[in-house]
């Protein structure tokens, strides 16, 4: 997988402190298959209960603060790979999350102040991850985001963790 610039359209998310239970709740943790957890993504979320129904595929989420915050659920990282999400930026993520996100090859891109940054739904965003920057193509904005630390980089290159390890 390519990580050097990714694009897509926004799919945007303005809440802060979404934690995994809004993501994927609690009641649903004996599903394990990618596309039955598919359309229960956000479906505790208010205002985004069709969410896991609609199409994201090669979208990008824009999310807030703290975003998967709260216990372990890897269904929560498993969700957005079904449903073909490029990548997350997010002003900041839970630890635990990030390390599930990361592990799964799910690309997080830290960006402080992303919330501020004109997107709307829908527009092209491109993250060049190679100088840290998130360009909005229809805009024609930019905004610095943070850097991806290289063993993380070298995890989603692989495919995610266990395909890493396959390689070595």
């Amino acid at each position: 997988m390519s990580v050097e610039k990714i694009s897509g359209k926004s799919k945007l998310v303005k809440v802060d402190d979404i934690d995994t239970d809004q993501i994927f709740h609690q009641s649903l943790l004996t599903i394990h298959d990618p596309q039955e957890i598919k359309p229960h993504i956000f479906g505790n979320l208010e205002g985004y209960e069709n969410f896991g129904k609609e199409n994201h595929e090669n979208k990008v989420l824009v999310v807030g603060k703290n975003f998967g915050k709260g216990s372990t659920r890897q269904q929560a990282v498993t969700g957005f790979l079904a449903h073909k999400i490029k990548a997350i930026i997010g002003e900041s993520f839970g630890p635990i999350y990030y390390s599930n996100a990361v592990n799964a090859g799910l690309l997080l891109v830290e960006a402080p102040g992303i919330l501020e940054f004109l997107i709307d739904d829908l527009d092209t965003l491109e993250i060049d991850v190679s100088n840290s920057i998130i360009l909005n193509i229809d805009k024609r904005t930019k905004i610095k985001c943070n850097p991806i630390p290289k063993p993380a980089l070298d995890i989603m290159k692989a495919g995610g963790l266990l395909k890493l390890g396959d390689k070595m």
